[in-house]
């Protein structure tokens, strides 16, 4: 492996934040819109299903976030031991990133499936 392996990471990690980013500044919006008093919408069981959900989501959010820094903290170390020539450990360091950067996926797939489930709850309460 050569540097130019890992340092093709970088700007797919950067864009994965970005998103990430995203998410969770629209999540933020949501959840202050939904509990902010005199809310009629905050006092039905919909909306308590709708917070459970968005919970669990910034939960997974925050997974997300944690496991894509690591696997970006990895891929810069696996580029520096490269550097300094240090060839086997920095193939162990950047399958560990590239682990993490899969744990990050993981929980990103979980928290849309999760979001889908919301969005099932919100037509649900609409249709009835």
């Amino acid at each position: 492996m050569d540097i130019t392996t890992p340092a093709l990471l970088f700007p797919a990690i950067s864009l994965l934040f970005v998103a990430y980013t995203n998410r969770l500044h629209s999540l933020s919006v949501l959840i202050r819109a939904m509990t902010t008093e005199g809310s009629d919408e905050s006092k039905t069981k919909h909306a308590d299903e709708q917070l459970n959900i968005l919970e669990k989501r910034v939960i997974y959010i925050r997974r997300m976030q944690v496991f894509g820094v690591m696997s970006f903290i990895f891929n810069l170390m696996t580029i520096i031991l490269v550097y300094l020539k240090y060839y086997i450990l920095a193939n162990y360091i950047f399958g560990f990133g590239l682990l993490m950067l899969s744990g990050s996926l993981f929980f990103a797939l979980l928290e849309t499936i999760i979001s889908t489930k919301a969005l099932d709850i919100h037509l649900k309460n609409y249709k009835s």
